[in-house]
């Protein structure tokens, strides 16, 4: 019983000493007071009312930062970004005009024309420079404007007719100096990626025999090939954006052609290897005027 009443006692006690605890540590009206008559002291008087406002500001008493802080949630910032596409795709995007939501991936039109930028590369002969002792190693390498024509059936297959036109701008450019490409393809092309295989036949246009650079008088006479056929693969990616398609394409296979140079001569066939980069245009801008146009006369 002494025990229990010890500690009932003990309880009171502190439940009477917690205020006047808690109050110990504010600052009191005397401490204000005080602090005030000190300012005063060290040359803020009152008779100055501009001063009063910076006065009142230093006579209050020191803010406590709390201890307990709460940290901006970092790892919860990882998940906005989808959360904010999910979202996105999930607002209505008004086609009344004629605009194409670009955020739907739709499956290619059946008519589109492409406008790329294509070059190839073959590696040629090495020979000797017998004044110099070096040796040099020739490339046929034409970069070409490429138009081309592809049509879309069956959802998923596509046919693609093309022809470049472009120069040389290898090292065997004197002797090969204008390139014309026509060029077929078969394959599969999706939403994105596309898978293709080819024919093209290289006409080198005019092949001159036993040119050389004009440049130096020590350089080596240029090889020459003809009847280039090129058997290849081509792997595409084709992205929509702002109302055009723009694509990119690697080419491999091989180039049989026949080869002069010097004393050799060789029917066989070279490494090809070829890159594309374009834009298909499908009629979707003139789509979008035409019904922008035609939204506007019955708004009127």
């Amino acid at each position: 019983m002494i025990r229990r009443g010890t500690v009932a006692a003990a309880i009171v006690v502190a439940a009477w000493l917690a205020p006047a605890v808690a109050r110990a540590g504010e600052p009191t009206t005397v401490d204000t007071v005080e602090e005030a008559a000190s300012l005063d002291d060290a040359g803020f008087e009152d008779s100055d009312d501009e001063q009063a406002p910076a006065r009142d500001i230093m006579a209050m008493p020191p803010l406590h930062t709390p201890t307990l802080t709460a940290y901006p949630p970092l790892y919860a910032g990882f998940a906005l970004p989808p959360i904010q596409a999910a979202r996105g795709k999930a607002k209505p995007f008004d086609t009344s005009h004629g605009e194409v939501d670009p955020r739907v991936k739709k499956v290619p039109r059946t008519h589109r024309f492409r406008l790329a930028l294509h070059a190839h590369w073959v590696r040629l002969t090495r020979t000797q420079n017998p004044t110099t002792g070096e040796f040099e190693r020739f490339h046929y390498a034409p970069m070409h404007i490429d138009l081309a024509y592809q049509a879309q059936f069956l959802k998923w297959v596509m046919v693609r007719v093309a022809v470049g036109i472009g120069a040389n701008v290898a090292n065997s450019r004197n002797s090969m100096p204008v390139s014309v490409f026509p060029q077929a393809f078969a394959g599969y092309q999706g939403k994105t990626a596309g898978v293709a295989f080819g024919y093209g036949f290289d006409w080198t246009i005019p092949p001159i025999d036993g040119a050389s650079s004009p440049s130096s008088s020590f350089s080596l006479e240029q090889p020459v090939i003809r009847r280039n056929h090129v058997v290849m693969g081509e792997v595409s990616v084709t992205s929509r954006i702002d109302r055009v398609a723009l694509t990119f394409a690697l080419n491999i296979g091989g180039m049989k052609s026949r080869l002069t140079h010097f004393a050799e001569a060789n029917n066989r066939f070279r490494l090809y290897l070829g890159l594309s980069a374009g834009a298909f245009f499908d009629g979707t801008i003139r789509r979008e005027k035409k019904a922008r146009k035609a939204a506007e006369k019955r708004g009127q």
